[in-house]
């Protein structure tokens, strides 16, 4: 599902993520869930970062070139 989304739409919902397990209210019930898909989502942002480094990086050794 973090296939189609954007980068700032995935650090949206890990905010919401964060915001919502925060709160006194969350249920017990939904925090494994909530807490699985903050996982996925900072395995997916820290891999897109890291993709995005090495592409810009690449891009300046050759503009260096």
């Amino acid at each position: 599902m973090t296939e189609n989304m954007t980068y700032s739409q995935m650090l949206a919902e890990l905010q919401g993520i964060v915001d919502a397990v925060s709160r006194d209210d969350c249920p017990v019930d939904d925090l494994e869930e909530k807490v699985q898909r903050a996982g996925l989502l900072i395995k997916t942002l820290r891999a897109r970062l890291k993709k995005t480094e090495k592409s810009v990086s690449q891009m300046l050794t050759e503009i260096d070139s």
